[in-house]
């Protein structure tokens, strides 16, 4: 199958997967939740901070929310994880018995974000902040975004490997990217084919009625503002929509391409062909 035909198939078998168990978007709804409190808390004196040009403390209070938010993210998503991988098995599963199985896990998941919150300290720094002549930011946008993928795809399994299998995060880094190896050869292009039906039919309509509203309220008229801000508002809760039902869909699919890749089980309908040709390999 080719790649949209692919990202379909695989899209479509999650959602029914979330569509049967409802209580599974709780957890990416709760995690963005959490997530408000560092920012809040942690986040806006970080801006303060390089809005007074005192760059150095706004940098570490930044590192300190990124952190924290994604501390909490991954603790709610092994929590998810945990939740799915019982209902793929065929038993009933539910929040609190997800997030129970999350905690007591603890430790190597906060791990797992400090990891993961330097890697992306990183990929920022090789980024740069756009300055400088055009060809050299180009050339340091493409190798920040290829980093970012591959280190995206090596660690695809690394919260269930946690989760379900009790590894440390490093062992956990390791053994997802030997079943990529071992599954999938070491011909991977880079990308997991789940998602694009609901970018296309939430996210990006979503951004650009957010985008026509912001334009409508910097017109500056009664008329535009009374059109605009519903306009924006509109579209950041079909934003949000989006980014959680995508959120989940992705555990769901990772779990069971998790358990195809390391045993060859098949689960929520999915056949080996479609979890074999999720991973984009080179021709």
């Amino acid at each position: 199958m080719g790649s949209w035909a692919s990202s379909k198939v695989v899209t479509s078998k999650s959602w029914a997967v979330l569509k049967e168990n409802r209580y599974l978007l709780a957890f990416p709804v709760v995690g963005f939740g959490l997530g408000l409190i560092p920012l809040a808390v942690v986040g806006l004196p970080a801006v303060y901070f390089f809005a007074t040009n005192h760059n150095w403390i706004g940098a570490a209070l930044a590192i300190v929310t990124l952190f924290a938010v994604q501390a909490l993210s991954v603790l709610v998503q092994g929590g998810l994880v945990a939740a799915v991988d019982t209902e793929l098995s065929g038993e009933d599963s539910s929040f609190g018995h997800g997030m129970s199985r999350a905690f007591a896990h603890t430790g190597p998941l906060i791990a797992w974000s400090a990891i993961v919150t330097v890697v992306t300290a990183l990929i920022s720094l090789v980024r740069g902040n756009g300055q400088g002549n055009v060809v050299g930011v180009l050339l340091r946008n493409i190798l920040a975004a290829a980093a970012d993928v591959m280190w995206n795809l090596i660690t695809f399994f690394v919260v269930p490997f946690i989760v379900l299998e009790g590894q440390t995060p490093i062992q956990a880094i390791k053994s997802s990217a030997s079943l990529f190896k071992a599954r999938w050869g070491q011909q991977i292009a880079g990308g997991i084919r789940i998602g694009v039906l609901i970018g296309l039919l939430l996210i990006l309509p979503a951004l650009a009625l957010i985008a026509i509203g912001v334009v409508l309220v910097l017109a500056g008229s009664t008329a535009a503002l009374a059109s605009g801000i519903p306009l924006i508002v509109i579209g950041v809760i079909a934003l949000l929509v989006g980014v959680v039902i995508s959120s989940a869909m992705r555990t769901v699919f990772a779990v069971a391409l998790y358990r195809y890749a390391k045993d060859g089980a098949l689960s929520a309908g999915f056949t080996a062909q479609e979890l074999q040709d999720a991973v984009r390999v080179k021709a």
